[in-house]
């Protein structure tokens, strides 16, 4: 997983069963998930205060703090049950419920629907629903007044139904004795449980037009339950230790079922992260079957219908195999981790002759930096080196016919028979690896002392040129690795030579560094991406929030490539440089007649060309105004704005939907060689109204606002279009957050 701009913002509903559990452990740990809040139902697997309790434990575990909600205690209509035994078993979440941690704050007082409602009207960017039991809590949100927000619902994702296969209703009633319930369970062939709960909440749900995707018995029947899973858990971070243990009591322990069992949820789970991709889907209308009778029952059935509104995108196969890897990586991902209290961590940095100065200042610097709630330091930084003698630090690759290099000398904190224990241990690159690294193999003394500190260390960072002597001293085996790009050679061929199994990726895309899943060495790049990497060891021992105040507010991380000094205060009259204003591409605009097509786009460019949903949002009222006025298409408008990113290539696409007013709703298929090009292309500028009268006064410059732009309040963000003499439309923009800006590209 490589974590992309802004988490992906989930409320997930539940009635808290097995795989419910596994579902929101795997989603704890998601670097690209922001767990709003959990809302539970009674109405299913467990009853509602044992319910709430586990997902209390379960956030606690995972040390995130986010709301938990009680919801419905009975469905809307019949009193469709699972069988008593069978809840109190997962009331006990199969005998693991004493191992959970006390919780980290009370049960929100709010309603399920009341907390959604909240939220879909507090958070900026568009709220994702996670359903993983019966429909009763999502159903009374739809209708309470007054109404929710229900545009900011960027997708409700079900795990329900079954499509072309066999409900699972009666298979569960009919394997154990203490378990048949009567005839109407014991007939339903057809049904599947968190539809056969509350038929007539799912019919509600699916027929609201709101953007859906269900996951039915189809799709999961493709991943069943095994031994192996418990097996792929190999971390050993409280979340994984639980994880494993669940895994294992359902799967060969004392809570395994009679008859096979999909791993429903966590698949509904990467269905909507986006970190599966379904083999097949089709959309479709479903119609849920109301009427209950004593024999032959088909009460909950979803049938398939061929509508043209309401309609369903309904994943119906799925890889077994693509699902197990995305399994196994969420599953050992690292966790946030504080460390006890009163304990603060020790990070220690190797200091060597001919280290790179900015591979030490910068990794020290973050660490130096970070601070505690009460804000004591975080980190207990320092240096060593084999002795205390001071070091040449040097800048850059050496300077060709030079005999000489400026350098900075710096004196070691500690030799290395003095270093105290380490928690995080750094090994930074420069021109002196090469010297360093000669003669080293796994077996000398320099190698020795870095094992042993290693081995007592959570983590290991190397930055750059480092991972060359963690390599040769034995510190990188069977894992992903990087360096900078100019020895990717030299480390494959240390990994051939020492039989030591190392992937070397490319990290100059973005994505600045790697951590294994089944390790705790984390590898970077070069320079900028040694920030990246300390960055993200705050944010496993302090979280993301801590993480995010650090690089922004303190460090002002990370900032454009194109112009190291951008020229601020321009007078409006100045005869400016175009080479000075400039500072990046931003993004590419593609219109969308309605919110089917901006769904079918989405899948399109995630499908084809690899991109992901980066955020999407509708622009508030007063910024829609400003927008309209600034954009040159009238008084007033609605539009919903949603962004695409390329995790390796960083382009970003901006899909945007006209509610009115209604351009031409035709798309025009031009040739190749047609005249005239795409939209608009958007530059991000210094300053948008000193370019705006710049541009005013060159010829050929069409601007589509008669007067200067002005700020969409209450967002930073200020811009303007103009059309240049060969039909091309281009935006200008200033403001946009900086934490969306990577490698020069901006959005």
């Amino acid at each position: 997983m490589i974590n992309l701009g802004y988490p992906k913002n989930v409320i997930i509903d539940t009635d808290m069963g097995w795989d419910d559990v596994i579902a929101i452990l795997l989603l704890a740990k998601n670097p690209n998930v922001h767990i709003c809040g959990i809302t539970v139902t009674g109405c299913g697997e467990t009853h509602l205060d044992d319910g709430v309790a586990l997902a209390q434990g379960l956030l606690a575990l995972a040390n995130i703090k986010a709301p938990v909600c009680r919801g419905a205690t009975v469905p809307t209509m019949y009193n469709h049950q699972f069988p008593e035994s069978f809840r109190k078993m997962m009331d006990n979440a199969c005998g693991l419920r004493k191992t959970l941690p006390d919780p980290l704050q009370p049960v929100d007082p709010r309603t399920a629907w009341d907390f959604i409602r909240d939220t879909l009207e507090r958070e900026e960017y568009q709220v994702s629903i996670l359903s993983l039991g019966g429909l009763t809590n999502i159903a009374k949100m739809l209708e309470i007044n007054p109404k929710p927000e229900l545009s900011n619902i960027e997708r409700i994702v079900i795990m329900g139904g079954a499509i072309y296969v066999d409900g699972n209703v009666a298979a569960l009633n009919n394997s154990k004795p203490e378990w048949d319930q009567g005839p109407e369970y014991a007939s339903n062939f057809y049904a599947e449980w968190n539809i056969y709960v509350d038929p007539p909440a799912a019919n509600k749900v699916l027929e609201s037009e709101i953007p859906t995707t269900l996951v039915p018995l189809d799709a999961c029947d493709y991943v069943l339950l095994g031994p192996e899973y418990a097996d792929m858990v190999v971390a050993s971070d409280p979340v994984a230790i639980f994880l494993h243990d669940l895994l294992h009591s359902k799967s060969v322990g004392e809570c395994k079922e009679p008859i096979p069992l999909p791993v429903f949820d966590p698949l509904a789970a990467m269905i909507m992260t986006g970190d599966l991709r379904p083999g097949h889907s089709e959309r479709l209308g479903i119609d849920v079957v109301i009427e209950e009778t004593a024999e032959e029952n088909t009460c909950g059935r979803t049938e398939p219908n061929r509508r043209e509104k309401g309609l369903v995108d309904t994943v119906l196969q799925v890889s077994e195999r693509d699902f197990k890897r995305a399994f196994a990586e969420h599953a050992n991902s690292p966790i946030y981790s504080p460390p006890p209290s009163g304990e603060t961590p020790n990070v220690g940095i190797f200091l060597f002759e001919g280290v790179e100065i900015q591979d030490f200042c910068g990794t020290f610097e973050v660490f130096a930096a970070a601070r505690q709630d009460d804000d004591t330091p975080a980190f207990n930084v320092f240096s060593m080196a084999e002795t205390m003698s001071p070091v040449h630090a040097l800048a850059g690759p050496p300077t060709p016919n030079s005999k000489s290099q400026n350098f900075m000398e710096l004196k070691p904190d500690y030799a290395f028979n003095d270093t105290p224990d380490i928690d995080v241990l750094v090994i930074v690159g420069g021109q002196g690896i090469d010297d360093l690294t000669e003669n080293l193999h796994p077996d000398n003394e320099l190698s020795r002392w870095f094992q042993e500190k290693a081995s007592v260390a959570k983590y290991v960072v190397t930055i750059c040129s480092g991972a060359i002597l963690a390599a040769k001293a034995g510190l990188l085996k069977n894992i992903q690795a990087t360096t900078h790009h100019t020895r990717f050679q030299q480390l494959k061929e240390i990994s051939r030579e020492l039989n030591l199994q190392l992937t070397v990726v490319d990290t100059r895309n973005g994505r600045n560094f790697v951590q294994d899943p089944l390790s705790n060495v984390i590898c970077s790049g070069g320079v900028h991406c040694g920030l990246a990497a300390a960055l993200h060891v705050v944010s496993l021992f302090l979280g993301r929030k801590t993480q995010e105040e650090l690089a922004w507010e303190i460090m002002e991380y990370n900032t454009p490539v194109g112009c190291a000094h951008p020229p601020v205060g321009f007078q409006q009259r100045r005869n400016l440089q175009p080479e000075e204003f400039i500072l990046g591409l931003s993004h590419f605009n593609i219109i969308m007649s309605d919110l089917k097509m901006m769904d079918e786009a989405t899948m399109f460019y995630r499908k084809v060309l690899g991109f992901r949903h980066a955020w999407s949002l509708w622009l508030p009222d007063e910024a829609a105004k400003r927008f309209a006025a600034d954009a040159g298409i009238g008084e007033d408008c609605r539009v919903m704005v949603r962004f695409l990113v390329h995790p390796n290539a960083r382009v970003h696409l901006e899909l945007m939907l006209y509610e009115f007013p209604k351009g031409d709703q035709e798309i025009h298929f031009r040739k190749t060689n047609d005249v005239g090009g795409i939209r608009h292309i958007a530059l991000e500028v210094t300053d948008a109204v000193a370019v705006y009268h710049w541009l005013n006064r060159q010829e050929g410059v069409k601007l589509l606002a008669s007067e200067p732009p002005s700020q969409l309040a209450p967002d930073p963000q200020t811009f303007f279009y103009f059309i240049d003499p060969y039909g091309v439309q281009w935006e200008f923009e200033q403001g946009r957050p900086m934490r969306r800006v990577i490698n020069g590209i901006v959005g």
